[in-house]
């Protein structure tokens, strides 16, 4: 027995669909989830099941209140379409979810059914390109690539999806020397809201193509495939630096002059960072990265970053590993195996913690901060002490380099101008803080963010805010007028939506 298509084939019934996938969710009637569950390859998962707590979780706990009226864990391309036909003909929200890293939890809802594409996770090489599922984690294509002195463009979290990384941008430690995630994309096959399985790339619905290389996932359709062309990379050195908190300042100067500079073969981090921000506690200062160029070069590199700081650091580490030591050192997962190097409760073997309640509004720089700018970000990270809270200043000099080679109106990414991140961030214990705690640290957040908002209106959409205004511009800039063409193109109805999606 095949689903319903009626609502997609009428045109007639399409301003009805838009208003029902809007609005709070309807009742669906036990048969007809149990219809949905006889047409899957996958798994449906719905509330009462012993599964449905672990099956509605995201990487951040604090959206474990969110609760699904199903989760359809699907095997297939074709159980995605199955999937969104029923969500049509029955006037329900559907929202896309492949790692379950939204910051805002924009891949969970409420009410309406999660299309979870974990189960999508091959990967598969040809002679000049790799074919990877939406579900494909950063550590399962670590994985499957090391062996062929391959990689793609990956970030610093291994269970991070393929699915909204590459949508978004697609950042990492080699970024500047290869480009985005996004900038490798050669085509992908797209589920849109009609129910329609379609293949885009440069050659084919090209708007789409596009949209996709930088519009952020989950607003133009589900995507079940991408085809992306890899990088070679066999070695790389990981090194570590610390400062004094009185050279904070300094560092980060100096870090983010460095960060601009540095050749093609550097991605770095810094962080000032307090894991209890009680009174009196000392913070720690860190510039961490990778490097895959000589040994040499890197110390030469290193030397240059001490001169720019102005104080010789008190520690400073290298270690030349293969690519693959390399990375699951990044990941914390050097005495994991691959299995273990997953998010707790998804799989019987896996060990990472999920997030607790997590607050990170960040912008994007293309030159270095002023004195006075660091300073008014040091005195806001510093203020309102407040012990049990983990507060941090986050600079990413993941950007740059060859992704600003790309022409900013070339794809949906628009930040070709930027150089480097910087992100104030602060967790809880916990998935729901009391609200005095979580007032307090909404409250640092956004003072920190303030400091930085008046030297950039940019941020990156992948470290996607939901409490930022504006955001249509702070993400894509002069690209989103033509986002919102591609959208009504391919969603007329927003049958695809969010509290920030396109259109």
């Amino acid at each position: 027995m095949t689903l319903s298509r009626r609502s997609l084939l009428r045109a007639s019934a399409g301003a009805a669909i838009a208003t029902a996938a809007t609005a709070a969710a309807g009742p669906v009637w036990p048969s007809a989830w149990e219809q949905l569950r006889r047409n899957l390859q996958g798994t449906l998962v719905l509330p009462g099941s012993a599964d449905y707590p672990q099956a509605k979780q995201l990487h951040f706990a604090e959206f474990d209140a969110v609760n699904p009226s199903a989760i359809a864990y699907c095997a297939s391309a074709r159980d995605v379409v199955t999937s969104v036909c029923f969500a049509q003909d029955h006037g329900i929200r559907v929202t896309a979810r492949s790692g379950g890293h939204s910051p805002a939890g924009y891949s969970l809802t409420d009410g309406g059914l999660v299309v979870d594409l974990s189960r999508l996770r091959s990967v598969t090489s040809g002679p000049s390109s790799v074919v990877i599922g939406p579900g494909v984690q950063q550590v399962d294509a670590l994985n499957a690539l090391w062996p062929q002195g391959l990689g793609i463009v990956g970030g610093l979290c291994p269970t991070v999806g393929a699915g909204g990384f590459i949508q978004g941008g697609g950042i990492g430690m080699l970024t500047r020397k290869h480009g985005l995630g996004c900038d490798h994309l050669l085509g992908a096959d797209v589920v849109l809201a009609d129910g329609r399985l379609v293949h885009t790339s440069a050659a084919r619905e090209p708007d789409l193509f596009w949209a996709l290389r930088g519009g952020g996932g989950g607003n133009f359709g589900i995507v079940t495939a991408f085809e992306v062309t890899p990088v070679p990379v066999n070695r790389m050195i990981n090194f570590s630096t610390s400062w004094a908190w009185a050279d904070a300042a300094d560092v980060i100067r100096g870090w983010q002059q460095w960060a601009v500079d540095a050749p093609l073969e550097l991605g770095s981090g810094m962080v000032v960072q307090l894991t209890d921000a009680a009174p009196g506690a000392v913070p720690v200062v860190l510039v961490f990265g990778a490097w895959s160029g000589s040994p040499a070069a890197l110390e030469t590199a290193l030397d240059d970053l001490a001169s720019r700081v102005g104080h010789a650091p008190t520690s400073r580490t290298a270690q030349d590993l293969t690519y693959r030591d390399a990375m699951m050192q990044r990941y914390n997962c050097s005495e994991r195996t691959v299995d273990q190097c997953h998010r707790v409760g998804t799989t019987p073997v896996a060990q990472l913690p999920r997030a607790d309640f997590t607050i990170e509004r960040s912008r994007l720089f293309g030159a270095a901060m002023s004195t006075t700018a660091v300073d008014e970000l040091l005195t806001a990270f510093d203020a309102d002490r407040r012990a049990g809270h983990l507060r941090a200043i986050h600079g990413a000099g993941l950007f740059g380099g060859t992704a600003n080679t790309v022409a900013p109106d070339a794809t949906a990414f628009v930040h070709r101008d930027a150089q480097f991140s910087m992100a104030v961030s602060t967790s809880l214990a916990g998935s729901a803080p009391a609200a005095q705690e979580r007032s307090a640290a909404l409250a640092w957040a956004a003072t920190g963010f303030g400091a930085l908002s008046r030297y950039s209106t940019s941020t990156y959409q992948n470290f996607i805010d939901p409490y930022l205004d504006g955001w249509q511009t702070s993400y894509y800039g002069a690209n989103y007028a033509r986002l919102v063409d591609v959208k009504h193109q391919y969603d007329p109805n927003r049958f695809f939506t969010f509290p920030q999606a396109i259109g």
